[in-house]
């Protein structure tokens, strides 16, 4: 998926709760604090970092100037070894993880990935959230 728009909305509702409308042709957030314009979270690295707070996306700059997102267990890492040993086993399928140009991109792209793999594991019966 590419940077804008779309994104930025599956982003708002889905891993904030926000409703998304339009207004005078502007895509507005409906926060509980009230209306903005919907923020650019796959392109603005200020916008990405509250998904990465909120989600608990671990960033890292990578070759070719590139950047790895991972959005690990729900509750987070407990330490840098956890993240480690998770990093070790290599299960980047089952978790929210990409690979993007741009840090708000890559953080945009696990956070929405680690929300599907989640709901696709409430559906399935799985109810695992370590993902």
């Amino acid at each position: 998926m590419r940077p804008g728009r779309e994104l930025d909305t599956l982003i708002a509702k889905h891993i904030f709760g926000h409703d998304v409308v339009i207004k005078r042709k502007i895509p507005t957030e409906v926060t509980p604090a009230g209306e903005r314009p919907l923020r650019e979270y796959s392109k603005s690295t200020g916008a990405a970092f509250d998904v990465a707070e909120k989600m608990k996306i671990s960033l890292i700059p990578i070759e070719g100037n590139q950047w790895f997102a991972l959005c690990g267990p729900e509750e987070g890492f407990k330490s840098p070894a956890d993240f480690m040993k998770f990093i070790g086993e290599g299960n980047f399928q089952n978790s929210g993880a990409a690979v993007a140009e741009t840090a708000a991109l890559a953080i945009s792209l696990a956070g929405i990935k680690a929300i599907e793999t989640r709901m696709n594991a409430t559906e399935s019966g799985d109810g695992s959230t370590t993902h």
